[in-house]
């Protein structure tokens, strides 16, 4: 029989494993929406939404086995901040999901689809999904230097973000209400699926580190 300690090493190594595949399902989620958003693809759009309460149950389920381990357990030190990350973490993977079906609901909307705009979006998007790779990959692999890196790249995003409001703000005709509207919503919410990698990086500082001002960070 494997020594309990040997088990609650075992339960932690599953959970690394088990938060980031729901990693993987909100980065799947947000690539599914940009399909959607550039390609006008609704059958994708309906994947984002109707996806969504997959990962939603997969954060409950793994929520309530993170606090169980530290109930049952109560771990100190690494094996703590391991748990306090990881409850954290999948809470930004949860939101990051939520984001991803708002930009799937924004590119079923009737407006229009001008050129510059969806070439803006798109490197927003581009943007966002990799730093949300990085993100994921920093913390399985509690990389401190690749944490370190994601909120200077997610400075490219921003200014991307401004200038797409610039463009929008130049708009003119009937058109341009819905069009603005729609495309600026998709932007904030490509930024936020940006800022929770940001905050995921701020985790792994926290689980490297034992730094406790890094856990509070959450995104705006």
């Amino acid at each position: 029989m494997m020594p309990v300690r040997g088990q609650f090493q075992e339960a932690l190594d599953l959970l690394r494993v088990d938060v980031d595949a729901l990693g993987r399902l909100g980065e799947q989620a947000v690539a599914n929406a940009m399909r959607a958003l550039l390609g006008d693809d609704a059958s994708a759009a309906a994947a984002v939404i109707a996806g969504d309460d997959a990962i939603d149950n997969q954060f409950v389920a793994l929520e309530e086995r993170a606090y169980a381990l530290v109930a049952q357990q109560a771990p100190v030190a690494t094996d703590l901040r391991f748990l306090m990350s990881a409850l954290r973490v999948m809470a930004d993977y949860e939101k990051t999901g939520d984001r991803a079906v708002a930009v799937a609901k924004s590119s079923l909307a009737d407006w229009e689809r001008e050129p510059v705009t969806i070439g803006l979006l798109g490197r927003m998007g581009d943007l966002a999904l990799t730093l949300l790779q990085s993100a994921r990959a920093a913390w399985v692999d509690q990389d401190l230097v690749a944490a370190s890196d994601l909120k200077s790249r997610d400075g490219v995003l921003d200014a991307t973000l401004r200038q797409l409001v610039a463009h929008l703000l130049s708009q003119t005709g009937p058109g341009a209400p819905s069009l603005v509207l729609h495309a600026h919503a998709a932007g904030r919410n490509l930024e936020r699926i940006a800022d929770h990698a940001v905050i995921i990086g701020e985790r792994v500082s926290y689980l490297v580190t034992g730094d406790p001002s890094a856990l509070a960070a959450e995104a705006r």
